[in-house]
């Protein structure tokens, strides 16, 4: 009797322990867990903050310094962009290497962010010489696409759901636009002659130094990655058929992406034109609400995040209320309830679009006021219009074996519009008034609806 209550108890002791091993193994892997999240993100902030940093001063602040202090020929410059953009087509070849081969993956991308910025300066300081600065512009524009590539990987990797995927996206963006305030802030203390090139040259290196930060991205982004449950990856191989509707759905995707791009024709000149016509003062306001407007675009994002939060609840809601009733079928409530989750997107993706199309036509007519307050409300509106597009891509991405090359090859459409819009939008700048470019994208941005129509999101059931 005692030697079976003494076995009762050792059994009871061997299970509350293994219970109390198998509990404290949980919490050790979900920390650790929770740990490779937080090291990625921190790492994400520095690398996409020193990225935003150089990219506000080649998109804002180094078209006024060719244009109007250097005075650079715009025909000859626009010659050299077409070159310069090619680069951005890397994109796919490096998805398609990155998914073929991980190894030595953090030496690449330490590699091409030390590249990063030591091309920047050169291109900087050799802006007098068209052939030099056109050829370390496109060095830095390669090893940014291939940092943000090998980046995109990760984010990819990580994106389980339809929350943690908008999250990502979301945290991303936010800690990339930080550093989108430091060249502003910058120039209103460091450039108190707008037309003293020393002053300028001093300002390009104090945004090298504020980029610095890049170098220590790769020593806290770690790969280990929860994947994807594979009945999430199977409900949507099974809703989107990959026969032949994903590839057409692809291909519009990939154009509206493309079309949605053309602000990029009054992009290179913009700045140049705010100095033309509202003077040094509007320059110097323009420069300074620069910062609200990104605060405006952050706002975008996690107001489409909300949105889209919204609309996965009201699904699941539906799922839940459904789970039970005999005429659906899992595969069949999954397919329909997914298909309608990316008619949403397009629905939200059309109503944006529409918006910022009548703003942009808007513009033609404006005075320096009416003018920052519709860029205030684009950066909101685009901030929305950008999450669902790329929440978007990344869905129709999740297909296949290669899943960074199918997102970088829709991601094309970015580098396409650069190679089409930048240099066409700098070239006939020099005899078209820019009123009339903003008219011509409004017109773009209207037909870029078009394709997205024509996608087609059913379930196969």
């Amino acid at each position: 009797m005692f030697s079976q209550k003494n076995k009762l108890t050792a059994n009871k002791s061997i299970e509350k322990s293994e219970f109390k091993y198998k509990w404290n193994f949980r919490l050790f892997k979900k920390s650790e867990k929770v740990g490779v999240k937080k090291s990625n993100y921190i790492g994400f902030f520095f690398l996409y903050f020193a990225i935003s940093v150089i990219r506000i001063y080649l998109v804002l602040y180094l078209p006024v310094f060719l244009l109007n202090i250097l005075f650079i020929d715009r025909s000859q410059l626009a010659f050299i962009q077409v070159f310069v953009y090619l680069v951005m087509f890397s994109g796919p070849i490096l998805g398609y290497l990155f998914d073929r081969y991980s190894k030595n993956k953090k030496l690449i991308i330490f590699s091409s962010s030390t590249l990063f910025l030591v091309s920047f300066l050169l291109s900087v300081f050799g802006a007098r010489n068209l052939g030099a600065f056109g050829l370390f512009l496109a060095i830095n524009l390669l090893s940014q696409e291939i940092v943000k590539v090998g980046v995109s990987k990760l984010i990819i990797d990580l994106s389980s759901s339809e929350s943690v995927k908008d999250s990502n996206l979301v945290a991303i963006n936010i800690s990339s636009n930080i550093g989108s305030f430091i060249p502003s802030v910058v120039f209103l203390f460091t450039v108190n002659d707008i037309f003293n090139v020393n002053q300028w040259n001093g300002f390009f290196f104090i945004g090298f130094l504020f980029s610095l930060p890049i170098v220590l991205s790769t020593v806290l982004m770690r790969e280990t990655a929860k994947k994807p449950e594979k009945n999430l990856e199977q409900c949507e191989r099974n809703i989107i058929n990959l026969r032949g509707n994903n590839t057409l759905n692809l291909f519009l995707l990939f154009l509206s992406y493309l079309l949605i791009w053309s602000d990029k024709l009054y992009q290179f000149p913009f700045s140049s034109w705010i100095l033309t016509r509202f003077g040094e003062e509007g320059f110097k306001i323009y420069s300074l609400l620069y910062i609200v407007l990104i605060l405006l675009n952050i706002g975008g994002w996690i107001i489409g995040q909300r949105i889209s939060n919204k609309e996965t609840n009201k699904i699941n809601k539906i799922a839940a209320s459904n789970r039970n009733k005999l005429e659906f079928k899992d595969n069949n409530q999954d397919g329909a309830l997914y298909a309608y989750k990316l008619s949403n997107r397009k629905r939200i993706i059309s109503i944006t679009v529409g918006l910022y199309a009548v703003l942009t036509f808007l513009m033609g007519f404006s005075d320096f006021l009416f003018l920052m307050i519709i860029q205030g409300i684009n950066q909101v509106i685009a901030g929305v219009l950008l999450l669902n597009y790329m929440s978007l891509m990344m869905t129709l991405s999740n297909n296949g074996k290669y899943k960074t090359f199918t997102f970088q090859c829709l991601k094309i459409a970015y580098a396409l519009s650069c190679v089409i819009f930048i240099p066409i939008g700098t070239y006939f700048s020099a005899f078209i008034q820019i009123e009339v470019i903003f008219i011509a994208v409004g017109f773009l941005t209207v037909i870029s609806l078009i394709p997205l129509k024509l996608m087609r999101v059913k379930s196969n059931n």
